[in-house]
């Protein structure tokens, strides 16, 4: 994928959390599949829906507000008109940064050959597990 297009379609939707305000969420890719990957599945399903509210679910209070269901519809739209919809995904690993965890698979896309890297980062706090930033690189 040309750079310039590969740059295009950075969602940019990672927004700091203040170390404090959570925990990493596993400790074995075991773990972290357990608890990112259900949560990953219902993101993908609402992508593909352009259902905002399924999409969004797991979002963090700030993600949710930085996230508009606007905003959620012309990136969707792009990412649609240059690789289509999500079609499957290999799980890669994860990264613990401070108290997030970074999840990274390999996704399939219809319209592209060329792989994809989703990157989620997740934040364990008490109510439950949210994403505070997501990536299709």
């Amino acid at each position: 994928m040309r750079r310039s297009l590969r740059l295009s379609l950075l969602l940019i939707l990672l927004l700091p959390v203040l170390p404090a305000a959570g925990e990493v969420v596993g400790q074995s890719d075991q773990e972290v599949r357990a608890v990112a990957e259900p949560i990953l599945d219902n993101l993908l399903a609402g992508f593909n829906a352009g259902d905002y509210a399924q999409y969004s679910r797991d979002f963090d209070t700030t993600l949710k507000e930085a996230i508009s269901p606007k905003k959620f519809q012309q990136t969707r739209q792009t990412i649609l008109n240059k690789m289509g919809k999500y079609e499957a995904k290999s799980f890669l690993g994860f990264l613990q940064q401070g108290r997030m965890t970074v999840v990274l698979w390999k996704g399939k896309f219809a319209k592209t050959e060329d792989d994809v890297l989703i990157k989620l980062v997740l934040s364990k706090r008490p109510e439950k597990t949210v994403v505070v930033g997501l990536w299709f690189q």
